[in-house]
């Protein structure tokens, strides 16, 4: 043990102080997210998908949920997986998610007004049709709480006016839907905030867990923890799990194009796991949320690294299928373990960096091998039109038959009917959809 706690030490010296050099790079009030980057993309071009399905669809669908969480179920998540699905995914995009290889579905969401403490909009949380199939399903539903800029989460945390408001508004939305909890998504927070922040997670945690028994109180943490302003260490007596975001490593403002989510190196998911498990946090109450997305940069050359003479733009799972795939030559960089395209010619070159399949494997198996309390992503549809990443979840983490049984034995987890040689279920539901349509 004094071993181990010595290598944290060290770990924790290093990682302080290689930070310290680079954090020019990652300053809050200069650092945009992928979740603000692209709520604000979709606020400002309006560009939301329909989020009504026709009402017969609906219930032939919500029907098999049903059906597949009976009392006989017999598959079930040996780890915890947690879903991220944005409010401008549609009923075209969440029809087809595979509900029962989800164990939390995470609704995104509350966008919180930093001076009142109410929101300037919940977008479709009061009628989406997606809640109700998670809850079909058996996934747990939290509501996610968005506050971005360290301008605005200082305005709000230094308001307590606001934080009785706040959770006022909160306890009947997520009456209203019935739901579980909720996730608290403050990025950006200052330094000087790191004592509010705290503050403010325990009372949130008192007042709901007193008003709302049995509710969880969940919270996404960055994958560079800057100043450990975000206090797991603390913070989890009140908090039931930290969801970090790993992922961003190389963002719109980075100075040279690289892996979003490298599995490996100095400011990596190998050290993040290793930095946030060193704080003596109870490793079940870490997931790690993985990037079913990729970033595209205007690159100076054709090589690695490269600097970055403009950022082009995010791109989804599904458009990196499409649009590279096939057309492109897909190159591997083992000093990250993710892959990565380059196309174009001396002078207009440009580096999409992304994750695979193989990839994200990889990526569950650190989960794995860390033991921690599971994975997510960020976020649920990217993958809109392809099945892979739903597989890979079947395959690293459903057990069926003896050994879900014994996994379960002591517990009320919600499982899954049939056998391991069942189709996926979004399969069953994409051709009960059709069957239906036609």
């Amino acid at each position: 043990m004094k071993t181990y706690n010595n290598n944290c030490l060290l770990l924790l010296i290093c990682l302080s102080i290689f930070i310290h050099i680079h954090a020019q790079e990652f300053e809050p009030e200069e650092y945009t997210s992928i979740r603000h980057e692209q709520a604000s993309f979709y606020e400002e071009n309006e560009a939301e998908s329909s989020d009504v399905m026709p009402i017969d669809a609906f219930e032939q669908l919500k029907s098999s949920f049903v059906a597949a969480c009976s009392e006989e179920a017999e598959c079930g998540m040996k780890k915890q997986v947690y879903g991220y699905h944005p409010h401008w995914m549609g009923a075209d995009t969440y029809q087809r998610y595979d509900y029962s290889l989800l164990t939390t579905f995470c609704y995104f969401g509350y966008d919180l007004n930093p001076y009142t403490g109410g929101y300037r909009d919940i977008h479709h949380w009061k009628t989406t049709q997606s809640v109700d199939l998670a809850k079909a399903a058996g996934n747990r539903v939290e509501l996610a709480v968005t506050n971005f800029g360290g301008t605005n989460n200082a305005r709000f945390l230094n308001n307590k006016n606001a934080w009785t408001r706040f959770v006022d508004t909160l306890v009947k939305l997520l009456d209203y839907r019935n739901a579980d909890g909720v996730n608290i998504d403050f990025e950006n927070v200052r330094k000087e905030q790191k004592a509010s922040l705290t503050e403010f997670m325990k009372y949130l945690s008192k007042r709901l867990k007193t008003e709302r028994p049995g509710s969880s109180v969940t919270m996404a943490v960055p994958g560079l923890n800057n100043y450990q302003i975000y206090d797991v260490a603390v913070l989890q007596d009140v908090v039931d799990a930290f969801v970090i975001m790993g992922y961003d490593y190389h963002y719109s403002r980075s100075k040279h194009a690289g892996p979003v989510a490298p599995l490996k190196g100095y400011l990596s998911l190998e050290s993040t796991l290793r930095n946030y498990i060193c704080t003596g946090v109870d490793k079940s109450k870490l997931i790690l949320a993985v990037p079913y997305y990729g970033r595209e940069w205007q690159t100076k050359s054709y090589g690695v690294p490269s600097n970055s003479m403009a950022y082009v733009s995010s791109r989804t799972f599904a458009e990196i299928k499409s649009k590279y795939e096939g057309q492109y030559t897909e190159k591997w960089h083992h000093e990250s373990a993710t892959p990565y395209f380059v196309r174009g010619k001396s002078g207009s070159f440009k580096q999409c960096w992304f994750d695979s399949k193989q990839s994200i494997g990889r990526k569950y198996d650190l989960a794995m091998q860390e033991d921690i309390g599971g994975v997510g992503m960020w976020a649920l549809g990217y993958d809109k039109g392809h099945t892979e990443l739903w597989d890979l979840l079947q395959e690293k983490f459903q057990v069926c038959g003896e050994e879900a049984k014994a996994l379960f034995a002591s517990s009320k987890k919600q499982t899954t009917k049939n056998k391991n040689e069942r189709p996926p279920l979004y399969k069953v539901l994409i051709d009960a959809y059709q069957r239906f349509v036609d």
